[in-house]
C-alpha cells in the first residue's frame, strides 16, 4: 500500500511504500536477472529493442506513475556505450512516454532518471532507467520554477554561470556555478525548451552523443564504471517558462573516495562540496575533448 503524506513542518510530500523492502536485489549477485528476456521475467520472451513497463514496486499509484525503461535485451548494454542509433531510440522512448503521461491532468511533474551502479541504489544490474510521474511538484523543481518567472537564468548570461566543458549551436556542457556534488555537470540545450518532447531530431542526435561522452569521461577519469545519478529536469506544466537540462551527479570524488550525504546535506539540505567548478573544468575538459574527437574520427 502506497501512502502520500505531507510533512507538517515543510509541506513537502513523501511517498511511503513498505512493499519496496521486498524488491529484488540482483546487482553484483549471481542470480537470475528479471530484466533479461526469458520465461517469468519482467520483459518476457517477446523480442524487444527497448522495454517500458510499470514498476512492480512503485513510488506512486494513480495519480502518478512509476515506470521502468530497460535499455536493451542485452545484460551489459550500458547507455553510454550503445550505438548512437540505439541511444536515439532510448531518447525517443523517453519523449513518447513524456508526451503520453502529460495527458493525465493529475500529473504535476515528470522526471527521467538513471541510478547507474549499486552505490547509488541500482538494485538490478541490467542497465535501465526510470520515469517518475509525480502527482505533486517535487521540492527541488518547485524551488527552481520560481527562478523562471521573469527571465530564464539558463538563457540570460548576466546570471552567474559556471565554466563550460564545451558548447556548440545545439547544446552546452556546463559545470554548475554552485554544484551540489563533486564533478557535477549539466547538459543544457542552447534553445529554450521546456520538455523532451519539444526537441528536434538534430537536438536529440547531438544530445545522445554528448550524454555518452560525458559518462565516458567520468569512466575514463575514475578508471571504473562510475556510480552516478543522471536526471532530466523538465517542465510539463504549460504555465511555466522552465528550461530543461540533464543533471549528472557522480558520487565519486577521487580514487577510492565517495561523496556521502552526511549531516549538513541530509539534515539541512545544505551541500558542502570539496572542489570548485574551475577545478572540475580543468580536470574533465581535456578528457572529454579527447573522447569527443576520437568518436568524430571513427
Amino acid at each position: 500500500m502506497i501512502v502520500l503524506r505531507q510533512d507538517p513542518l515543510t509541506e513537502e510530500w513523501v511517498s511511503l511504500n513498505a512493499d519496496r523492502q521486498e524488491r529484488p536485489l540482483t546487482a553484483g549477485r549471481l542470480m537470475g536477472c528479471p530484466f533479461c528476456p526469458g520465461e517469468g521475467t519482467e520483459v518476457g520472451t517477446v523480442p524487444f529493442d527497448v522495454a517500458v513497463f510499470e514498476n512492480k514496486f512503485p513510488a506512486f499509484h494513480a495519480p502518478g506513475a512509476s515506470e521502468v525503461v530497460v535499455y536493451s535485451p542485452h545484460h551489459h548494454d550500458d547507455l553510454a556505450y550503445v550505438s548512437v542509433e540505439h541511444g536515439t531510440l532510448i531518447w525517443h522512448v523517453w519523449m513518447d512516454r513524456t508526451k503520453a503521461l502529460m495527458q493525465d491532468a493529475s500529473i504535476q511533474a515528470i522526471v527521467v532518471f538513471e541510478n547507474r551502479g549499486s552505490k547509488v541504489g541500482a538494485s538490478i544490474a541490467h542497465p535501465h532507467g526510470q520515469i517518475y510521474a509525480y502527482p505533486y511538484i517535487p521540492p527541488r523543481l518547485q524551488r527552481e520554477r520560481q527562478q523562471f518567472l521573469s527571465t530564464c537564468p539558463l538563457c540570460h548570461f548576466h546570471e552567474p554561470h559556471g565554466p563550460y566543458i564545451m558548447a556548440n549551436d545545439l547544446w552546452r556542457i556546463e559545470v554548475p556555478y554552485a554544484p551540489r556534488m563533486p564533478y557535477q555537470l549539466w547538459l543544457v540545450p542552447q534553445r529554450h525548451v521546456a520538455h523532451l518532447a519539444e526537441l528536434t531530431e538534430e537536438e536529440v542526435g547531438e544530445g545522445v552523443r554528448l550524454m555518452q561522452h560525458i559518462v565516458r569521461t567520468y569512466d575514463t577519469y575514475f578508471g571504473l564504471r562510475t556510480a552516478l545519478v543522471m536526471a532530466l529536469y523538465q517542465e510539463v506544466q504549460k504555465s511555466s517558462a522552465y528550461h530543461l537540462r540533464w543533471d549528472f551527479l557522480p558520487i565519486d570524488r577521487g580514487q577510492g573516495k565517495i561523496k556521502y550525504l552526511a549531516g549538513s546535506e541530509l539534515a539541512m539540505d545544505a551541500f558542502v562540496v570539496d572542489m570548485t567548478p574551475e577545478f572540475v573544468q580543468s580536470t574533465l575538459e581535456p578528457i572529454f575533448q579527447r573522447i569527443h574527437q576520437e568518436k568524430r574520427m571513427n
